[in-house]
C-alpha cells in the first residue's frame, strides 16, 4: 500500500498540468459519499489579465448536490463567465459512485464520477469519467488524487480523442478546525499527442478552509507555472448543508 501511495502521489504531482487561460472554478473532489448529504455551494473565481489588451476573467458557479444513499450522489452545476459581459457557459450533471469506503484498518477510499456537460451555443458538449481517490493519514493529513478522461461531441469544433487530466491535493485539519493545504491541476492534452511542458498548463497553490455561521468557506490561490495558464487565479467558495 505504501508503495502504491508513493507512486500515485509522484504521478499526480510531478507531471505537467492543464491549459487554463481562464478562471478556474474546479476543485479536487474526494470520493466520499455521506448518506443524507444535501447542500448547495457558490464558487467565484478570478484570473486577472496578464498583459495589456487582455480582460480579467471572472467565473461564478452554483451547484446543488444530493446523496441518494451512502454510495451514490448526484450534482447539478450552473456556471457563468464574465469576459466583458456576463454569459451563461454551461450546465453539468454529475453522478458519483463511492465504491471503496475507508474503514478503520485502512487509509484509502475510492470512487468514480460521471459528468455530462452542455455548453452554450455551438460549443461542443463534453462527457468525462473521473477516478477519484483519497488517503486519510495520521494527524489529520489528507491526500487526494484524481485521474480524468474527457471526450467532446455534438459540434464540428469538438476535439477528437481522449483528453487526459489529473488533479491532486494535500491538506491538514488543525485543532482549531481550520484546514490548510495545497492543490494542483493538470491537463496533458489529448492521449498520444501530449505537448511540451509549456504547451500544456500548470497551476498550483495554497488553500484555506474554515466554518462560520453555519457555512463552510474555502479560499484559494493558484499560480500559473507555464505559458499555458494565466499567472494568477483567485477563488472563494461558500457551502451550506441542509
Amino acid at each position: 500500500m505504501n508503495r502504491i501511495l508513493a507512486v500515485t502521489i509522484s504521478f499526480l504531482l510531478l507531471t505537467p498540468a492543464m491549459h487554463v487561460n481562464a478562471s478556474n472554478t474546479s476543485g479536487v473532489h474526494g470520493p466520499g459519499v455521506k448518506a443524507g448529504d444535501r447542500s448547495m455551494q457558490l464558487r467565484i473565481a478570478l484570473a486577472p489579465a496578464d498583459e495589456d489588451g487582455q480582460e480579467d476573467n471572472w467565473a461564478s458557479r452554483l451547484h446543488y448536490q444530493h446523496a441518494f444513499n451512502d454510495q451514490f450522489r448526484g450534482r447539478i452545476i450552473l456556471q457563468y463567465r464574465d469576459r466583458g459581459e456576463f454569459l451563461y457557459e454551461y450546465i453539468r450533471a454529475e453522478m458519483l459512485y463511492n465504491f471503496k469506503k475507508q474503514v478503520d484498518d485502512d487509509i484509502w477510499s475510492s470512487g468514480v464520477r460521471f459528468d455530462i456537460r452542455q455548453r452554450r451555443g455551438d460549443n461542443p458538449q463534453m462527457f468525462a469519467v473521473n477516478w477519484t481517490n483519497q488517503w486519510g493519514l495520521a494527524n489529520g493529513i489528507r491526500i487526494r488524487g484524481i485521474l480524468i478522461g474527457a471526450w467532446e461531441f455534438g459540434s464540428d469544433e469538438a476535439f477528437t480523442g481522449t483528453e487526459i487530466e489529473t488533479r491532486a491535493s494535500i491538506s491538514k485539519k488543525l485543532d482549531s478546525g481550520i484546514t490548510l493545504g495545497v492543490e494542483m491541476f493538470n491537463d496533458y492534452g489529448r492521449l498520444g499527442e501530449f505537448g511540451s511542458f509549456n504547451e500544456q498548463g500548470h497551476q498550483i497553490g495554497p488553500m484555506i478552509g474554515w466554518s462560520f455561521g453555519g457555512f463552510k468557506y474555502e479560499a484559494r490561490y493558484l499560480a500559473g507555472v507555464s505559458n499555458g495558464t494565466r499567472d494568477h487565479n483567485f477563488g472563494i467558495r461558500a457551502n451550506k448543508a441542509f
